[in-house]
């Protein structure tokens, strides 16, 4: 089988990226530190609850780790969505998924089920992501800034 043009107009990356709208594949997200990191988080919340009171506290534990996959997969669901404004909303909504989380662990830290450290190491984590979020968030709303200004040139006389 031989690469026609159709082939490369439906996978564009193939060759290189052309065009600020075509999509690169999954790998693509997975360089961004980002998302790495709140799936490493939700990793390692599994890993933290599975253990002590909050594996019998079933309700809690549950959604720690629904908040917390929740921050990586509202990443992964942006991104494939393929508009700047889409991507921009999920952004936010994982943002708030780590909002959540954090109230969810300061109230498993006030009920005795997480210590300090335990509840500092994973806000420390959580303010991080959320950070990454936001600059992520501020650096695409730059760039279509950026994008309607050159348009903008370009159309003027």
């Amino acid at each position: 089988m031989t690469l026609t043009g159709g082939y490369k107009r439906l996978y564009p990356w193939r060759s290189k990226m052309s065009k600020s709208s075509d999509k690169p594949p999954f790998s693509y997200l997975e360089n961004l530190e980002c998302w790495q990191q709140a799936k490493r988080l939700a990793v390692d919340m599994y890993q933290f609850s599975a253990d002590g009171n909050l594996n019998n506290d079933f309700a809690l534990r549950d959604q720690l780790r629904k908040s917390a996959v929740a921050i990586a997969s509202q990443i992964a669901c942006g991104r494939e969505r393929g508009s700047g404004n889409e991507f921009i909303n999920f952004l936010e909504a994982a943002k708030a998924s780590a909002a959540e989380l954090r109230t969810q662990l300061v109230i498993s830290r006030e009920i005795g089920y997480l210590s300090e450290g335990d509840f500092l190491d994973f806000e420390d984590k959580i303010n991080r992501i959320s950070a990454m979020i936001g600059g992520l968030i501020r650096a695409i709303r730059k760039r279509r800034e950026s994008q309607r200004e050159e348009r903008a040139k370009q159309i003027s006389p």
